[in-house]
């Protein structure tokens, strides 16, 4: 979570001490007294973008979808420009089923910054929903540009190939995770599929859910 973000030409105000209480509750793992502390910060008019954008994340967390969207919706329209309020609010969508807007959330996250990984994922994840598989082959290609030895986004991948049937070249994927991280369970699990479906040349299996990946605190 951004715990950037200071209410304009406001000093140390009220908003600003209850939104630091905030914070400081919600790292705490306080949720609940979190959640008052900034909903009073959050109440001043000139509370900015990261401050509803953390809210959003909060209420999302404990659960209230539909104040978590309407707390989202808020920071993107007060800050169009803020990247990680468009991630926050995709993630929220992609909760609610609304994938194609999600996917497009995601979009104009990447487009204000390109180097976004996590939401160069969840990009990634959501295209490939839609079915838009050559796209989210390449989103996730750019996503591993920036992380080469991020697994979970290493093995979407893979697990991505081995729908399209390039069962090879998503095997050499997950050996490569396999060889870095031997315990690891995905990547040993598709390995197995990956053998036994070379062996027995089968079509491409049914669809296998990847991982949506959230943002920092």
């Amino acid at each position: 979570m951004n715990t950037h973000g200071i209410a304009r030409g406001s000093g140390q105000t009220e908003a600003s001490t209850l939104y630091g209480l905030g914070m400081s509750a919600f790292q705490r793992g306080d949720v609940e007294v979190a959640l008052k502390f900034m909903s009073r910060a959050c109440a001043d008019p000139e509370a900015p973008a990261m401050w509803h954008r953390n809210y959003a994340e909060m209420l999302d967390r404990q659960g209230s979808s539909e104040a978590a969207e309407a707390a989202a919706r808020l920071s993107v329209r007060l800050d169009p420009n803020c990247a990680s309020a468009w991630e926050t609010l995709g993630t929220i969508l992609v909760q609610r089923g609304l994938i194609d807007e999600s996917c497009d959330c995601y979009e104009t996250a990447v487009r204000i910054d390109a180097t976004f990984a996590h939401a160069l994922n969840n990009l990634a994840v959501t295209l490939d929903r839609l079915g838009r598989l050559d796209a989210a082959e390449e989103r996730y290609r750019q996503v591993l540009r920036l992380l080469p030895n991020a697994s979970e986004i290493q093995l979407n991948l893979a697990t991505l190939l081995r729908e399209l049937g390039r069962h090879k070249e998503g095997l050499a994927i997950a050996h490569e995770v396999l060889d870095r991280d031997p315990d690891m369970m995905r990547a040993r699990s598709l390995v197995a599929e990956f053998n036994d479906s070379l062996k027995r040349r089968k079509s491409p299996p049914s669809r296998v859910e990847r991982k949506m990946v959230i943002s920092p605190k």
